[in-house]
């Protein structure tokens, strides 16, 4: 209490109420292979460009740098970027091949690689076909033989499933060289004979591969294509990436994309691993409460496929199941997407957690987080030009009951996000915008009432918590995040001596109990129809 010594006018700031700040909802965190960067070093990254310059470009099979480039290209602003490190250091290595004294690789890890060939054509050393003194230049074709690949079929072997895919898709022809057939997946034209025209175009516009090291000379004429080799397969240190993650505030979404290239020795799609490593992500996400984690089926997964991955139950012809995935702290979207790529001007099959939760980053700022990320318009996937596969109504009669949210192609309005429901079994939790709501709630009111810890547990206090928190919710309700007419029929604030005995304060525990009446999202739209004859003046 002040004194005063002279009659005045003195001058006192009193304390008025502690706003409740709503917490982040849109900031994501992908997990998985990088080309460059620090390794379990969560990153911010606020645009494509500002990934690129530091853990580099799109590579084929490297499906993180997909993620990341449709989560940005489909409303996302920021997020983290987590690089992956190798359980066992070295087993996994980047196919290479070496022409003269120039070395190149494949643009990620992986046996896939192997199968890649390169071609050197109309290589020019400055005098024959032209002007002497011209700059020697050379053509450099990225190729696949066509007797390994064959786009009508569907090998066990993942990677040969998506390279077939991707010639189907793009409709590429089977090309001669040197008397073979060759699929040529792409073509580096006029390549000027110096280090930097060399590595600054074929590093920054190939899927594929690499050029590692250059001496500056025209590469020779070859006839017969060399073949990138040595590749292997990595395991990735997921637990030790999501470990990293823990130390972070601000994250409310993860996708860990490259659990899809989880793989037996043989190159076959290991499901089995593959939820494994997803139901590491769910539990980190259950123990944090902070996080929602958007999850990728394996590659080339028909209904059957995907519905034995959701629910843990050994695949068609396989004798071994995976750990179901049940939590209302993740999604499961299906099938895969095709995108395009402007550097190949080709499509491209990715994982649907990139372009999904570019969509969840849109909807929460133009909405809020209690709006489901789904529908014509905020389920809109503008930037996906075509689906992996066409989900039909009775697919998604068994899809949706499952918990795997469907994507699917609506006449008038293209390529959408047709689910919104969480992997749960729980009743409680079926829709993700519920989950989600109530993650943003309880992240808000954590974050913003810290300054309650060691007030004196009273009365002053209840009524300045209970203020508080009702206001924010009195927002909330009016933004359309709760369901009633009036405040009072959509939440409640209970901090008194009701819930306050004298046996808890002396604990020192205040307890404030909330409940709050979501908005449901209107899954199932009934148009009741009837024609109107006299005496009939609704449909019952």
């Amino acid at each position: 209490m002040p004194t005063y010594q002279h009659p005045g006018v003195y001058i006192q700031e009193i304390s008025g109420s502690r706003s409740i700040q709503g917490a982040s909802t849109s900031v994501a965190a992908f997990i998985g292979f990088a080309e460059s960067g620090p390794y379990e070093v969560p990153t911010l990254i606020t645009s494509w460009n500002a990934y690129t310059r530091q853990f580099g470009n799109l590579s084929w099979c490297g499906f993180m740098s997909w993620a990341v480039y449709e989560f940005f290209r489909e409303g996302g602003v920021s997020c983290y970027v987590v690089r992956a490190n190798q359980i066992v250091s070295g087993q996994g290595r980047i196919a290479t091949a070496t022409i003269g004294s120039t070395t190149i690789n494949a643009a990620s890890m992986g046996a896939w690689a192997n199968r890649l060939q390169l071609c050197i054509t109309n290589s020019s050393d400055g005098t024959s076909g032209g002007s002497s003194g011209q700059t020697p230049t050379f053509n450099l074709l990225v190729v696949i033989p066509a007797s390994v690949i064959n786009p009508s079929s569907a090998p066990a072997d993942q990677a040969m499933q998506m390279l077939a895919a991707y010639v189907k898709q793009n409709g590429l022809v089977s090309t001669r060289i040197n008397s073979d057939s060759y699929y040529v997946l792409e073509t580096f034209s006029g390549i000027a004979a110096a280090n930097v025209a060399l590595q600054t175009r074929i590093n920054s516009q190939s899927m594929f591969i690499r050029v590692a090291a250059f001496d500056g000379m025209p590469l020779p004429n070859m006839p017969t294509p060399i073949a990138l080799n040595n590749g292997q397969n990595p395991t990735w240190d997921f637990s030790g990436a999501l470990e990293a993650l823990v130390k972070v505030q601000g994250i409310s979404l993860l996708a860990m994309p490259d659990t899809v290239g989880s793989t037996d020795s043989s190159g076959a799609t290991n499901a089995v691993l593959q939820s494994e490593l997803v139901n590491q992500g769910l539990r980190l996400c259950e123990q944090l409460g902070s996080m929602f984690y958007v999850a990728d089926p394996p590659y080339g997964q028909n209904m059957s496929g995907v519905l034995s991955f959701k629910n843990g139950t050994p695949p068609p012809g396989t004798l071994q199941g995976g750990q179901a995935l049940n939590s209302n702290y993740g999604a499961l979207y299906y099938p895969w997407t095709w995108i395009f790529n402007p550097l190949s001007n080709t499509s491209v099959p990715i994982p649907p957690s990139g372009p999904v939760l570019g969509r969840y980053a849109y909807t929460d700022s133009s909405i809020g987080v209690w709006k489901s990320p789904a529908g014509v318009y905020d389920g809109a996937l503008c930037t996906v030009t075509s689906l992996a596969a066409q989900v039909t109504d009775a697919d998604q009669d068994t899809l949706n009951p499952n918990g795997i949210n469907a994507l699917r192609n609506v006449i008038n309005y293209g390529n959408v996000v047709c689910g919104a429901r969480t992997l749960s079994q729980d009743t409680q939790w079926t829709y993700l915008s519920v989950r989600r709501l109530f993650i943003f709630v309880e992240q808000s009111l954590k974050n913003s009432l810290q300054w309650v810890v060691f007030e004196p547990n009273d009365q002053a206090l209840w009524a300045a918590v209970s203020r508080d928190i009702g206001a924010f919710l009195t927002t909330l309700w009016g933004q359309g995040a709760l369901f009633g007419a009036t405040a009072q029929e959509a939440f409640f604030v209970t901090c008194d001596a009701s819930n306050n005995p004298p046996e808890m304060r002396e604990l020192g525990q205040l307890f404030i109990d909330i409940g709050l009446a979501p908005v449901y999202p209107a899954e199932f739209v009934v148009i009741r129809i009837a024609q109107k004859t006299a005496g009939l003046d609704s449909c019952s």
